[in-house]
């Protein structure tokens, strides 16, 4: 019996590792430092004062003990094996751990909690397991000579990847995942794409609070011609009895404290790319629109309206050095409750190393995440240059940005950073501020990477806001950080 019960373990063990995986993924950590993270020289807190509790006010809530200075040590962690079926199947799957990819050092909140090992954890440190694993994706890609076809849940990339983007960089940290079917048709220059997705079945498995994706794009890519262009159409349906997503918009009514759900939304997602190179400059477009109804975000039946125009741009110097020009535009809303016009794009697509980049709030708030930032109401302009050798890339910026929308004086306005309207008392300045970014990365070898970034920003009066007479004054801010990561 022991014989059998050997060969049989055996057996199972050949049979469970006769299939080839393949392991990638990446391990980093950084530590980061923003001083002056409020851009105010303020250093008492009346974030809640002002119009309405403070509805109106720019002005960032101070953390416990009234530091300006922020810090903070975090961590990326993402494990992609890919299993090989046959020839007409792989299975792929990203593992990770927390929330983002990571998370912070030092984060697990029942180290110290009272009970378990009690006053002993003041010199002695546990873990309370509560960076559970996490599956970001889980899919499988079978193969057939007319299409590829993605069951599960995968990302999705497309454009300059300010809408839709995989999250394929290093310290990307939230990237685009969809529950569903994707199929990939190439006929010659043409990749033709549909795709359903299941967003959220609510609380029931019914129609009634389902939410659904559905949509296809078509991008022509020649090679020989370095040319690309393409269209992204895509319809994203809310169920009426869905209560998932919540009406996030705060109007100052007298039923805007209850939380209220978004209810059936029915809008459109058009995004159009276009990418071109000329021997040694290349530039690529992209202009997603977002339309159609969007529920009851503003607590009445409310129509989308958003957009950007994102332009990117490079030329080769040399071996050595390059230059490159961007620039953006993204909508803003302006308070009026018939339509909302404010755009966020993906959290991975960022032009600056403090502007749009952080969640400040968060600095102060453990119930945020300091990485729920988009770049949003907004008009930006980036002038770059760059030296690259074998193992080291140096990459120096100046952005200049202001707001699209801002504050006018007996008008609605929008607060953007908390998501809330108010009557404005004040005209505010749309000046976001100048910034100057340096950036590094030494490639040791083929799978580590040590970098670092420094960005200094001449802070805009947009920031000094307060909706009174009285208005703060803007603080010039600057970040350091440091980098370590290992990508295999």
């Amino acid at each position: 019996m022991k014989k059998l019960i050997v060969s049989s373990l055996a057996l199972i063990s050949t049979s469970t590792f006769a299939l080839p995986i393949d392991w990638h993924g990446t391990l980093g950590f950084d530590t980061t430092s923003i001083n002056e993270y409020r851009r105010i020289s303020q250093k008492t807190d009346s974030s809640s004062s002002g119009n309405a509790g403070g509805r109106g006010t720019q002005e960032v809530p101070l953390g416990s003990g009234g530091k300006s200075t922020a810090s903070w040590q975090s961590y990326v962690f993402r494990l992609e094996p890919n299993l090989l079926v046959n020839d007409s199947a792989t299975i792929k799957a990203e593992l990770t751990s927390g929330y983002g990819r990571g998370g912070r050092l030092g984060d697990d909140s029942t180290q110290n909690k009272e009970g378990g090992f009690g006053n002993a954890l003041y010199g002695q440190n546990t873990t309370g397991g509560t960076n559970d694993l996490v599956i970001n994706k889980l899919y499988m890609e079978l193969y057939s000579d007319t299409a590829t076809y993605q069951i599960g849940r995968h990302s999705y990339h497309y454009g300059l990847g300010a809408f839709y983007n995989a999250g394929d960089d290093t310290w990307d940290r939230i990237p685009y995942i969809r529950d569903g079917v994707t199929l990939k048709v190439k006929l010659g220059n043409f990749n033709i794409t549909p795709y359903w997705a299941r967003i959220g079945s609510g609380n029931s498995l019914t129609k009634s609070t389902r939410v659904k994706e559905t949509g296809v794009s078509l991008v022509y890519d020649n090679v020989e011609k370095d040319m690309a262009f393409g269209i992204h159409y895509a319809k994203k349906s809310n169920a009426p009895f869905n209560t998932d997503y919540k009406a996030d918009v705060d109007l100052n009514l007298p039923n805007s404290a209850v939380t209220t759900s978004l209810g059936k939304t029915d809008f459109k997602i058009t995004d159009l790319y276009f990418k071109k190179k000329f021997g040694d400059f290349k530039f690529g477009v992209e202009v997603p629109i977002l339309s159609g109804d969007i529920g009851n975000l503003t607590q009445a039946e409310t129509k989308y309206n958003a957009k950007a125009i994102l332009f990117e741009s490079g030329y080769k110097v040399s071996d050595n050095w390059s230059l490159g020009f961007n620039a953006g535009k993204v909508s803003g809303e302006d308070g009026t409750s018939n339509s909302f016009k404010a755009m966020y794009l993906n959290p991975n697509y960022q032009v600056a190393n403090l502007l749009f980049r952080y969640n400040l709030r968060a600095v102060g708030d453990n119930t945020l995440n300091v990485y729920d930032s988009y770049i949003s109401n907004a008009v930006y302009l980036k002038a770059i240059i760059g030296y690259q050798t074998e193992k080291w890339n140096w990459t120096g910026s100046a952005i200049f940005a202001t707001a699209e929308e801002a504050a006018k004086t007996g008008m609605t306005a929008f607060n953007h950073t908390t998501n809330k309207t108010f009557t404005a008392n004040y005209d505010q300045a749309d000046d976001l501020g100048l910034e100057f970014d340096l950036d590094f990365n030494y490639q040791w070898n083929k799978e580590i990477k040590i970098g670092g970034s420094f960005g200094y920003l001449l802070t805009g009066d947009y920031f000094a806001y307060t909706n009174t007479a009285t208005k703060n004054t803007a603080q010039n801010s600057y970040l350091i950080q440091l980098r370590t990561s290992i990508d295999f």
